[in-house]
């Protein structure tokens, strides 16, 4: 056996000493601070007992001068820090609520701690009668750290699978592939339920394809994540969260929903919750079916000289038709029990189980440049994909008596399974009379079984007023299994194709730590958060008999710093440093054939790639912010196309560039031009530039890009509310690789009926079918050139109905955990 051992990216302990003994010095002399100047605080509640969070509070002297501002956090509480002595007042505004102005009181040195308790808001009775559905949250809320798009509000979310919803969100784009990037940075984390997958990219955006938007209630991106989340994902964090009903009593829901693209689309959801003083049980299920029909034009020159330009000795022309049904079915089954006030425990299983048919139809002509058929091919491609995700979570929530410090445990296993059958037929058709045709036949069986082991603890607790102190441990063990066999025709017999079949098993370990401090001084806060993770990964090509282990430890800090300007403005600066691992497709060398002249193929020695960002932000009223970002990667894992000229093949392997330098500014803006006009708008300007060596030779590739994204939605009155959306994506680059521009717009009318309890949608999503994927590589001796136009135009009809009660309960109990499962690694 040929073992392999690496010792992993270096350590830059240049730069992370000096780090490290400054937080070792916060540490220690934050309990030193003497309480010199006054601390007020308090929490806003609506008339129910239930949190505002976002809402303007102002500090002010007696005389109703403004002092300082601050906005209530997402648990509605609000702290102002460092108050000379005085006698002030705190007044507390928002939206759909009648301003609430507090008594006067003193700041002294016999009071200098004082907590104003809960400040409960009235709502304005005027203000609701006239916004009829003021009481949804709006479609995009943009916080200082994340934006946050509620899909359960959106009339264009229907009918729709998860992977679509992201290709409309604020500086998100979705590659051809499924490939999602985040403000031109790719290597984004995609979580759920605030759990990584651990899926390979191919393996997740089937998983998103196979989750139906009747079973999201939001989507949280988060470009610049702290050292609380998983180091994973340079691109930043996008996580999705599953609907879970708080209300109390017996209630549910069910929903219909037809329509149709180039092909029909149908599915159906239905969800039931019981919830008490003591228990809390849950389940839903849904099931949808997205028939699709996409073509692809791919258009590839070679020259005899090796280097792409002038004329071409001979030119492929290729066009795809492809037939992708989808079946999917997404259960879940959950009970939280409150042993006492203090102890909660959970079980939850997330199930997510589908089909997928690629039935592709592909015609190949080989030219000369003098115009003359070389060669005319026939291929079809059925390959029949079904997988199985099961996700088994057990969790603990202790509450101390000193408010805000909790204690959360988790344990999850996950089980993970793809399969691939694949059926690949070839016939290269005579290009003179009197020749016969020759047909080729290949087939292929791909397992893969994934399965995840994952436990962790999570701490919290407030030290002072003005120190909150989080802390974790995490364990994941991921056992992968990819045992690929193919097969070829020969005279009427299958047979073993050695040279192609590959099995190939994988082991990743990763143990990880973790503290947050957040501490606010006089006028401004500061959050300081340092991350461990030790990392084993194995990998066993059994058909080779070689093995690659790599181990490495790696420390990700991060800082935020908050400064309130007033009552209206907000400024945050922050770094943080960030990984992303290959997975095993990556790192898997076998080939996997698309047709007989292109195919796929990992790379075992790829190393991770490491990120340093860096982003300044501005907030004004909680409505517009601006922020600029810089970013360095090095060892940027791209994919890259080669060549082999003699045989007119084309290969896609992932390597190792130099590094990827992304900076940008972005503006984000929500609006409300009209009483019944509201809006969010994304405008985001960046420049990628990737160095490196491909084939002994250096490279420069950017370019700088465009991109801008409004969801606007508009009240009608009589219950009718209405949406129109767009967005649209300048040219952009990617390794090698050069992308054309695209836009979509869409929009749908909803209609609440039944007393409000039920809606009827209605939508068109890429009206004008525009959303396309156009790439262009010429370098060396690659001139290619591809043209993908995807089933994005389709039309939905969707009814909904909720039943039972549909009171909130003043109790908001959640599980310790909600984040497992996203990097599964999975294969091909």
């Amino acid at each position: 056996m040929k073992t392999y051992s690496t010792g992993g990216p270096k350590l830059s302990t240049g730069f992370l000493l000096p780090f490290i003994l400054q937080m070792a010095f916060i540490a220690f002399q934050l309990p030193c601070y003497a309480q010199t100047k006054g601390n007020i605080s308090g929490k806003v509640v609506d008339p129910q007992g239930i949190p505002i969070e976002y809402v303007s509070v102002g500090l002010l002297y007696e005389d109703g001068k403004m002092v300082k501002g601050a906005l209530s956090d997402s648990t509605g509480k609000f702290t102002f820090s460092a108050v000379p002595d005085g006698k002030y007042l705190v007044k507390v505004t928002g939206v759909s609520y009648h301003p609430l102005t507090t008594q006067s009181f003193v700041i002294s040195v016999e009071n200098r701690i004082l907590d104003l308790g809960l400040l409960k808001l009235k709502e304005d009775s005027k203000l609701l009668n006239a916004v009829v559905i003021s009481a949804q949250k709006k479609l995009v809320e943009q916080t200082i750290d994340k934006t946050v798009i509620n899909v359960e509000n959106s009339i264009l979310s229907e009918g729709n699978t998860a992977l679509e919803l992201l290709e409309r969100a604020p500086g998100v784009k979705v590659g051809e592939d499924g490939q999602i990037s985040l403000k031109g940075r790719s290597g984004v984390l995609v979580m759920i339920n605030g759990k990584s997958t651990y899926l390979s990219p191919k393996e997740l955006s089937t998983l998103l394809k196979g989750t139906n938007s009747s079973s999201i209630s939001k989507i949280e991106i988060m470009s610049n994540p702290s050292a609380k989340y998983d180091a994973a994902g340079n691109g930043g964090i996008i996580n999705i969260q599953m609907k879970k009903n708080m209300k109390t009593g017996l209630n549910g829901s069910v929903s219909l929903n037809g329509g149709a693209s180039r092909n029909a689309r149908y599915g159906s959801a239905l969800s039931l919750n019981y919830r008490n003083d003591k228990v809390n049980v849950y389940g839903s299920y849904d099931y949808g079916y997205r028939g699709e029909t996409e073509y692809l034009d791919f258009v590839r020159r070679f020259y005899d000289n090796g280097n792409a330009g002038g004329i071409a000795s001979r030119a492929s022309y290729q066009d795809t038709e492809t037939d992708e049904p989808l079946h999917t079915n997404n259960f879940r089954l959950g009970l939280d029990y409150e042993l006492d006030s203090s102890n909660t425990i959970g079980l939850l299983i997330n199930g997510n189980v589908g089909k997928y048919t690629h039935d592709s139809k592909t015609g190949n002509r080989l030219i000369s440049g003098d115009g003359t058929i070389i060669s005319r091919m026939a291929t079809t491609n059925y390959d029949q994909q079904n997988w199985k995700n099961l996700t088994y979570n057990v969790n603990y929530l202790h509450k101390f008596k000193k408010e805000g410090r909790t204690f959360s445990a988790d344990a999850d296993f996950a089980s993970n399974s793809f399969t691939s059958n694949l059926n690949l037929k070839t016939t290269t058709l005579p290009s003179t009379d009197g020749q016969a045709g020759i047909t080729t036949n290949r087939r292929g069986y791909i397992p893969a079984v994934t399965d995840v082991y994952l436990a962790k603890i999570d701490y919290a607790d407030p030290l002072t007023k003005t120190i909150k102190l989080e802390s974790g441990l995490k364990s994941s063990i991921i056992q992968s299994d990819n045992n690929l066999r193919y097969d070829v025709l020969n005279n009427g017999n299958w047979e073993y194709d050695s040279n192609g079949s590959n099995h190939f098993k994988y082991k990743e370990q990763i143990h990880a730590g973790y503290f947050n401090i957040n501490k606010e001084f006089k006028g401004f806060s500061v959050q300081a958060g340092l991350r461990g993770e030790y990392t084993r990964t194995q990998g066993h090509q059994i058909t080779t008999d070689s093995l690659l282990i790599r181990s490495y430890f790696q420390l990700f800090p991060s800082v935020f710093i908050n400064k309130p300007i007033g009552g209206n403005h907000q400024i945050q600066a922050a770094y943080s440093r960030r990984i992303e691992r290959p997975d095993y497709g990556d790192l898997n060398p076998f080939r996997v054939f698309r047709d007989p002249l292109l195919f796929y193929q990992g790379n075992p020695f790829l190393k991770p790639e490491l990120i340093n960002t860096f982003q300044l932000s501005h907030s004004f009223k909680g409505k517009y912010t601006t922020a600029i970002n810089y970013n360095q990667t090095t060892d940027v894992i791209t994919w890259l196309s080669g060549q082999i000229d003699s045989l007119n093949t084309t290969f896609e392997s992932p390597q190792n560039l130099n590094r990827l330098i992304n900076y940008g500014i972005s503006f984000t803006a929500s609006t409300t031009f009209i009483e019944w006009w509201n809006g969010t708008h994304f405008a985001n300007i960046f420049r990628n530039e990737y160095k490196g060596n491909v084939q002994n030779n250096t490279f420069n590739n950017n370019t700088t890009s465009f991109s801008f994204n409004s969801q606007n939605s508009f009240k009608a009155g009589k219950g009718y509310t209405m949406e129109l959306s767009g967005f649209y994506y300048s040219g952009s680059v990617y390794g090698i690789s050069t992308y054309k521009g695209s836009y979509a717009i869409s929009t749908g009318v909803q209609k609440n009926i039944l007393k409000d309890k039920g809606n009827i949608k209605f939508m068109v999503n890429d009206i004008f079918q525009s959303n396309r994927y156009r790439e262009q590589t010429k370098y060396q001796n690659i001139d290619m050139y591809t043209n993908k136009r995807p089933d994005s135009r389709r039309i939905m009809l969707s009814l909904s109905y909720r039943f039972g009660n549909q009171d909130i309960s003043k109790k908001d109990r959640k599980t310790g955990s909600e984040d497992i499962q996203n990097r599964v690694k999975g294969g091909g």
